[in-house]
């Protein structure tokens, strides 16, 4: 396995996404809300973003309407998404939609590539179900993979994205990584991190709001 290989199977595992910017043409797609700490004093949430569900890759057609992710300031964990019919009448910034080309995390060719990779990845006495780390023996490949996916992943260069619709999840250090990998990532917040913000809809048909910190 070359690292062209590796990035060729990345390409295959590819989920549409788009990067959300104050900039851009057409219709809004979502507005970024700043910190209200009247309302987080009243309700203990913070909304963060709305966002127009038909602007989100992947989404079930069952979903319309305004989606509004909060996340708990008291308990600092977890949240909630409520669907709205309409925008909220309240201030924040417009925020259009652009189509994304970003990799995969190397978590996920590891765990959904092709036969290749699982030979590779076994040939090594490594498991499609672990998670990779720098004990890989042929860590030097997987770096070259990884030095393109952090030049196309916002949350790592400097950027003007507020936020992603789509697309794979970050691969933080929490465990529910392999657990989330069938589910639908709606968004992911850059703008204002930490924590990193994520809103899911999961296959039981139930959204999920995650947050993360390094």
């Amino acid at each position: 396995m070359t690292s062209e290989q590796l990035i060729a199977e990345g390409r295959e595992l590819q989920r549409p996404s788009m990067f959300l910017r104050p900039q851009g043409r057409g219709p809004v797609a979502a507005v970024w809300h700043e910190r209200d700490e009247g309302q987080i004093e009243r309700t203990g949430h913070h909304c963060w973003i709305t966002v127009d569900s038909r602007h989100v890759c992947g989404l079930s057609t069952s979903v319309s309407g305004y989606l509004r992710i909060f996340t708990d300031e008291e308990k600092c964990e977890g949240g909630r998404v409520e669907v709205v019919p309409s925008w909220p009448d309240c201030a924040g910034t417009k925020l259009y939609a652009h189509p994304a080309s970003v990799l995969p995390p190397i978590d996920a060719v590891f765990a959904r590539g092709s036969d290749a990779v699982g030979d590779w990845i076994r040939s090594h006495g490594w498991e499609r179900t672990e998670r990779y780390n720098d004990n890989f023996n042929d860590a030097d490949i997987v770096r070259e993979y990884e030095r393109v996916w952090l030049d196309e992943f916002p949350l790592y260069n400097e950027s003007d994205v507020y936020a992603v619709l789509g697309g794979w999840h970050w691969p933080c250090a929490d465990d529910d990584w392999h657990h989330l990998i069938d589910e639908t990532l709606m968004v992911l917040t850059v703008r204002d991190s930490e924590p990193w913000v994520e809103a899911w809809r999961t296959r039981a048909g139930r959204f999920k709001v995650i947050q993360r910190i390094t």
